[in-house]
């Protein structure tokens, strides 16, 4: 059966729902944000991040829905800020702020806890060779 457009009805519908696919798809696309980390150039080691430590300072943001964690040589920082859920994207920066990215393989390790008697929520990834990250791993049995 056709219509005043003069297509079928079943290409009228289809079109419909990919139109309405498509609208799903803007609406509801990932709005968690971005957290970016920026390590020491060539740093090797266990990344944690402390959050919610009333002490220390909040996240850098940029872009509005991008944190940055400035990552001292320890591996260790600590903020006031909270956690939230996003994409990480993790870099080497050098001494004039040029950002290398490291590579997938390079990450091991990736895990978060919260509780115990503090209270605290804490995020740790391991950056290394697989060889780096068993020798750390076992270091710390």
């Amino acid at each position: 059966m056709r219509n005043k457009t003069g297509l079928p009805k079943s290409v009228i519908v289809a079109l419909a729902i990919l139109l309405l696919a498509i609208l799903f798809l803007i609406l509801t696309v990932n709005r968690n944000p971005l957290h970016i980390y920026l390590l020491p150039e060539n740093f090797v080691g266990q990344v944690q991040t402390i959050f919610e430590q009333p002490d220390a300072p909040p996240l850098a943001k940029e872009n509005n829905n991008t944190y940055i964690y400035h990552v001292p040589a320890s591996g260790t920082l600590k903020t006031s800020s909270r956690m939230e859920s996003g994409p990480v994207e993790v870099y080497y920066i050098d001494s004039q702020g040029n950002r290398r990215k490291v590579e997938h393989e390079r990450f091991h390790g990736v895990s978060t806890r919260s509780g115990g008697p503090e209270n605290i929520t804490v995020s740790e990834f391991f950056i290394g060779s697989e060889e780096q990250y068993d020798s750390f791993r076992n270091s710390n049995k």
